[in-house]
């Protein structure tokens, strides 16, 4: 008998698909987070997107046996869920290099490298479709001819390429990038690339995983604001005029607070109230303290990992703050965006008192003990040493010590020991090592697995070992047998020990130490200590340093200073400056007793001697940013701002030829084309300007100009003061390769050192920072440092 089955329906026909087949060249050397600045061998011929397979070509690179290295060839694994979507999930590795070798000699820095990969987009029909294209663990590529910088690093998956795709093939050449911060140090050294293509309709998107909200305690929301985020599919302009699943949660859960970050986006973060066992011993009109804990790489804040992290720890007397750093990585590793991301949370939890009414103890938001894991304990470091005088103690564990020393630079492309000063002066304010005097005096606890092979526990243990003979001695708990992250990690018996004694119903009244030190390496990101705050280096890309000491037989305060241009005191200090008798090396100051102590500036005249003077300019402003263009740059602008959008969540306005601004007070960034690009602009003098007739030109403090001819390729990025308090940053090219390398170089992934100002040329593309043809800082009025510049 035969039995008839039914027909099943022919899938529909794919309408975009990737190769199965593609080509890999490499591998060669590059540098912890050198890509930025270009460094890629393969420019110096042409580039990749110049050559063409050839399984008997051969080129240099350091990192090969025998020095020279093929082409080979890798096979995609293909996948789709529907005709209109398609994904292709490259596994790269070189068999080609002893990787063993290297790493016994250079450690993880030799387990970074860089290569290209060419394939196929192949968009079916017969008009031109709109491709919505995820680039996973990429930060550089091409399409055809156009070039792409930014990607999608972290894999972030939230600001997508929005393609315009006619039918036919379509090459696709995509950097590879290695980086062990990112992608890890333990393991074969491979590179997961996932690539995802989807046909779109067109028109504007909701991002529905993009909804965020708070939670609902008692039937209402513990906070006011919320965002979305929308997507243009299309190719020209849209107006948004309007927009028109909310979490329940039990009051003494960790519940999602949302707050306006500094810069004018919604951001969010998780706040558990005191339990009411801590609520039953709490002496009557209590404030508790907030304790922080920053998240690790890659994870985020809602989610069973952090939520769950400080079950054991219910008792604690105080407000447990996870903030989120507005991305997984906190934007830039819980330094200036993550930061002010803290801040903003912070301050958001008396509005939660507020909002639903809690009867139990306020808050006091001045008194912080923090804590974090990882890439967050890490943000310890940064925190402990930035804004020391609001913070009671703190816990860092598993934390690496800093950026230059998690990855070492090793294999940077080789550049002028003046161009290397440069740039680590870029760095100087991550090398938490020689800022660890401002954190004495503070409680530290340090926890680390001994067998920790993601942050290895030699970090914690030289940070313990320098603190130890800078007489800041601090606690550090090594754990046999554990590793980087263990259930209860966050919430061991020492540590809840730790946070139990700090934070204390009724701590006692420290008096402010008798001597104290600060060290300085970004006035922009240092907070107070001990009261006072350094407004300005005398040469920036130098750390400046004060030694605070009172002699309490004459009630004199001695302040020694180096490199220190101006300073002020804290309104909210623990001591009354002019209650004592100021002597600012050596040369005696009298504070003025019937002016607000913070309204006092000191200053170092020319002659070395010290004044009192008036506030300037203030730099660093809050609010969306505003992107000003011409139309020659707007497709640059709009890569600009995606990357901002992507890497740090950041708002940002684009504002084309003759358009309004809709936005004030946000900083600004200005794209500039062409030979009369970089004319006289208001509130900006000679220091970086064109001449159509000589070229760029670049003025030092003495006068003496020093220009750079108009050549295919010239591009410089600076920053500059705008109207009305902000800052600016302009890009300008000379050409749209020199606006392409200039653009790039937009703080973006943390740890590439860019210093006030940069001129890029051609050579950049294959030399990295070594090709630079200027660089350095600006002083305290605009002029070129010429101390601390290469020109």
């Amino acid at each position: 008998m035969i039995i008839q089955q039914p027909l099943r329906p022919s899938p529909a026909p794919a309408l975009i698909s990737f190769s199965e087949t593609w080509h890999l060249l490499g591998p060669f050397q590059i540098g912890t987070r050198e890509a930025t600045w270009g460094a890629d061998p393969l420019e110096r011929i042409g580039g990749f997107r110049s050559l063409s397979y050839n399984d008997s070509a051969r080129y240099h690179s350091s990192l090969a046996v025998n020095g020279m290295v093929g082409w080979s060839t890798l096979i995609a694994n293909l996948s789709s869920t529907s005709p209109e979507d398609a994904k292709a999930d490259l596994l790269v590795r070189f068999d080609n290099t002893d990787w063993k070798s290297l790493q016994l000699v250079y450690g993880w820095a030799a387990l970074q490298y860089q290569g290209w990969i060419r394939g196929n987009v192949n968009v079916e029909g017969d008009q031109q479709s709109t491709v919505i294209f995820y680039t996973d663990k990429v930060l550089e590529f091409w399409i055809d001819d156009e070039h792409h910088f930014g990607g999608d690093f972290y894999g972030y998956r939230r600001a997508p390429l929005v393609l315009h795709l006619n039918p036919g093939s379509h090459q696709i050449d995509i950097r590879i990038l290695r980086d062990v911060r990112a992608m890890g140090g333990v393991g074969e050294p491979t590179v997961s690339i996932g690539l995802e293509a989807e046909v779109s309709e067109g028109g504007l998107k909701l991002v529905r995983q993009s909804i965020l909200l708070p939670d609902m305690v008692n039937g209402k929301l513990v906070s006011s604001l919320g965002s979305v985020n929308l997507r243009n599919e299309e190719n020209h302009w849209i107006k948004v005029l309007s927009l028109k699943s909310v979490n329940q949660r039990k009051a003494e859960e960790p519940q999602k607070i949302t707050y306006l970050h500094p810069g004018g986006i919604v951001s969010y973060g998780m706040l558990r109230p005191p339990s009411e066992k801590a609520l039953r011993s709490a002496s009557p009109n209590a404030s508790f303290a907030v304790l922080i804990c920053l998240h690790g790489a890659g994870v985020e804040t809602d989610s069973d990992l952090m939520r769950h992290a400080f079950n054991d720890a219910r008792e604690l007397k105080a407000w447990l703050l996870l903030p989120s750093g507005v991305t997984t990585w906190s934007g830039d590793d819980w330094h200036r965006w993550g930061v002010a991301d803290t801040e903003a949370a912070v301050a958001a939890v008396p509005r939660w008192i507020k909002t639903t009414g809690w009867k139990g103890p306020d808050v006091d938001v001045n008194r912080r003990l923090i804590t974090g894991h990882s890439n967050g304990g890490q943000g310890i470091w940064y925190a402990l040493t930035h804004s020391p005088d609001k913070i009671i103690g703190a816990a860092a564990i598993s934390g690496y010590s800093s950026i230059q020393a998690y990855i070492p630079y090793l294999f940077w492309q080789e550049a002028d020991p003046g161009v290397n000063a440069v740039l680590q002066g870029a760095l100087a304010d991550y090398r938490h090592e020689l800022l660890l005097k401002n954190g004495c005096g503070i409680p530290i606890h340090q926890q680390h697995g001994s067998l920790d092979d993601n942050v290895p526990p030699f970090h914690s243990r030289r940070l313990s070992q320098i603190q130890s003979r800078i007489d800041c001695p601090s606690k550090y708990v090594e754990l046999p047998g554990k590793g980087h992250w263990f259930e209860g990690v966050m919430t061991t018996h020492t540590l809840l020990g730790f946070y139990a004694k700090i934070l204390a119903d009724r701590p006692a009244a420290a008096s402010p130490p008798s001597s104290f030190d600060i060290v300085v390496a970004n006035p922009g990101t240092m907070g107070s200590k001990g009261g006072i705050i350094v407004d300005q280096l005398i040469s920036p890309g130098r750390n400046g340093r004060i030694r605070a000491e009172y002699d309490v037989k004459q009630n004199i305060w001695h302040l020694r200073t180096s490199n220190i241009f101006r300073l002020h005191f804290s309104a909210a200090a623990a001591r009354d400056w002019t209650k004592a008798e100021l002597l600012v090396d050596g040369k005696e100051l009298r504070l003025l007793r019937n002016i607000p102590l913070s309204g006092q500036w000191l200053f170092r005249r020319p002659n070395g001697s010290w004044e009192l003077g008036a506030l300037d300019a203030v730099l660093d402003t809050s609010g969306r940013y505003v992107l000003l263009t011409s139309n020659e740059t707007l497709s640059m602008a709009v890569q600009v701002s995606r990357n901002m959008f992507q890497y740090f969540g950041a708002d940002a306005e684009i504002i084309g030829p003759d358009q309004p601004i809709q936005t004030a007070g946000g900083n600004q960034i200005f794209l500039s084309l062409g030979s009369a690009g970089l004319l006289a602009t208001a509130g900006w003098h000679d220091t970086i300007f064109t001449d159509e007739k000589k070229g760029l030109c670049l003025r030092g403090s003495n006068g003496r100009l020093n220009v750079y001819g108009f050549t295919e390729g010239l591009g410089a990025i600076f920053l500059r003061p705008g109207a009305n308090e902000t800052l600016e940053i302009v890009i300008w090219g000379f050409d749209a390769l020199g606006l392409r390398f200039a653009a790039r170089m937009v703080p973006m992934l943390t740890g590439v050192g860019q210093p006030d100002f940069l001129v890029v040329g051609q050579d950049c593309a294959w030399k990295g920072a070594a090709g630079v043809l200027a660089l350095g800082y600006f002083d305290n009025f605009w002029n070129i440092a010429e101390g601390c510049a290469v020109l």
